[in-house]
């Protein structure tokens, strides 16, 4: 299985949270990882985020960048170029989502492989994906 992340699905494997396990078993299960290039800042972002509300110490921020690095060596990149970004214009405006989640959208559509399965705990996301005919895993709790 190729296995499609986005942010909501990646987060959890470097934060402790409620769907960590779920995600944790997508990551594991998948024959090959792979996602958007804009994943990398999204998950630095968040990361940034959840220092900054308290959610972990500075310390804890550090590991996570760190860990957030050795893992993104493992994920096969889709880049983020002009045929992409129109696709996701248009899937934005046909499908309702917003920019970063049009730009996951069109990323795992391009895949163009009937063993991509694309996980998110986004119900929006993850509905956009199953109209496009893709494989979906909600890593959201159950």
């Amino acid at each position: 299985m190729i296995g499609y992340l986005d942010t909501a699905a990646f987060v959890p494997l470097l934060i402790e949270e409620p769907t960590s396990a779920a995600c944790r078993r997508f990551w594991n299960d998948a024959d090959v990882v792979v996602s958007s290039k804009m994943l990398y800042v999204e998950t630095a972002a968040a990361l940034a985020l959840a220092c900054r509300m308290g959610r972990m110490t500075q310390s804890q921020h550090r590991r996570a960048r760190r860990r957030l690095d050795e893992m993104w060596r493992e994920v096969d990149v889709v880049e983020v170029d002009d045929q992409l970004i129109t696709l996701a214009a248009d899937l934005a405006y046909r499908l309702s989502l917003r920019g970063y989640d049009a730009v996951h959208c069109a990323s795992a559509a391009q895949l163009a492989d009937d063993t991509v399965v694309a996980a998110s705990g986004d119900q929006r996301l993850l509905a956009a994906w199953s109209r496009l005919g893709l494989a979906t895993y909600d890593t959201g709790p159950a």
